[in-house]
């Protein structure tokens, strides 16, 4: 019987192949786990492509950390306390999918800041109307 994902990860790079296979337990179904481990038996690498495989997977998780830890820029911050809503929540999400952990947290903290600014601007007119 052929294993359903012999086709994927044939299609599969080395480093994806070999990220794939030194994943944690419970990240990929059994199947798949098993399909990646004979496709990488295939490819019989030398121990030159695994190690430049290696540094591909290297240099992926460090553009993900740095993106991770991108701050949001001014623009943004002002953006989003002036005009704070569901519209500005659903950009932090957008943020927060694309890997941008840091911006989504500062898109929230700064649509919070508006609304705060904007009830307590509520309540100061307020105070001054009935005086």
């Amino acid at each position: 019987m052929k294993n359903e994902f012999e086709d994927i990860m044939s299609k599969r790079t080395d480093a994806e192949l070999l990220q794939i296979i030194n994943s944690a337990p419970g990240d990929y179904q059994p199947l798949a786990l098993e399909a990646a481990n004979v496709e990488f038996q295939k490819r019989n690498l030398s121990n030159e492509q695994i190690s430049l495989a290696k540094e591909e997977i290297e240099q992926k998780i460090e553009i993900n950390i740095a993106r991770s830890n991108e701050p949001l820029g001014v623009a943004p911050k002002i953006f989003a306390s002036l005009f704070p809503g569901l519209l500005m929540i659903m950009f932090a999400g957008t943020y927060k999918a694309d890997g941008y952990d840091r911006k989504a947290k500062e898109m929230v903290r700064w649509t919070i800041y508006g609304v705060f600014f904007y009830v307590m601007f509520a309540f100061l007119i307020f105070i001054i109307a009935n005086f």
